[in-house]
């Protein structure tokens, strides 16, 4: 009766993976989290430097280069509310590929243009990067068991943080050698590519098995 019933209701194990399968999407969220981490911290520092140089002819104040840095962050925050709506609606694979691929052109294009239409990229640009830090957190928790989560997402900051170092030094050897950011974002452009690589990579998601009926 009640033992049935509570046995009945309790929910089943979640199923193992693989070994071989884990240490693939470790390896993977590896890449993502170190490369996203790099390119998060290099765009977000200099973005203030890259508006004062390209979007002199839309704004020559400080407080006009301030505010269009404070839009465009704010606009690509809400990235992560828009991306974590469509993972809970899609596959991780699909979005993690979407949203690396669109990474690439724009870190590329951020270099090279100036005016509104640099204005438009920097905002598309930093939409994607803000995005992918949702999906590497949906690896983690969809692959991780619950006794080894905290330890996972631990393990995926120091990663992410210890990567991001690099950032800020590599900004300014770039543009004291070269004088301008293009080959910075030329550079960023390529770690993205490494991203969408990584991206494609991950396995796909099985199919949902039916709910029996009753």
């Amino acid at each position: 009766g009640f033992e049935v019933a509570r046995a009945a209701a309790k929910p089943a194990a979640p199923a193992r993976v693989p070994r071989a399968l884990l240490a693939r999407v470790f390896v993977i969220v590896a890449i993502a989290s170190a490369c996203g981490s790099i390119i998060f911290n290099a765009t977000t520092v200099s973005m203030p430097k890259l508006f004062d140089e390209r979007l002199a002819a839309l704004t020559d104040t400080n407080f006009g280069i301030g505010l269009l840095v404070c839009i465009t962050y704010l606009i690509a925050a809400m990235a992560q509310l828009i991306v974590g709506h469509w993972l809970d609606r899609r596959s991780v694979r699909g979005v993690f590929v979407f949203v690396a691929a669109m990474q690439v052109p724009l870190l590329y294009a951020a270099g090279s243009l100036a005016g509104y239409a640099m204005l438009a990229v920097a905002v598309g640009m930093m939409f994607f990067v803000f995005g992918q830090i949702p999906i590497n957190d949906a690896m983690v928790a969809k692959y991780t068991a619950e006794e080894w989560r905290a330890r996972a997402y631990a393990l995926r900051y120091v990663v992410s943080f210890g990567a991001s170092a690099i950032a800020v030094p590599a900004i300014a050897w770039v543009h004291r050698t070269h004088g301008d950011f293009q080959p910075l974002f030329a550079l960023l452009a390529a770690v993205a590519a490494l991203i969408f690589l990584a991206a494609l990579a991950f396995p796909a998601e099985r199919a949902r098995a039916p709910v029996p009926a009753g």
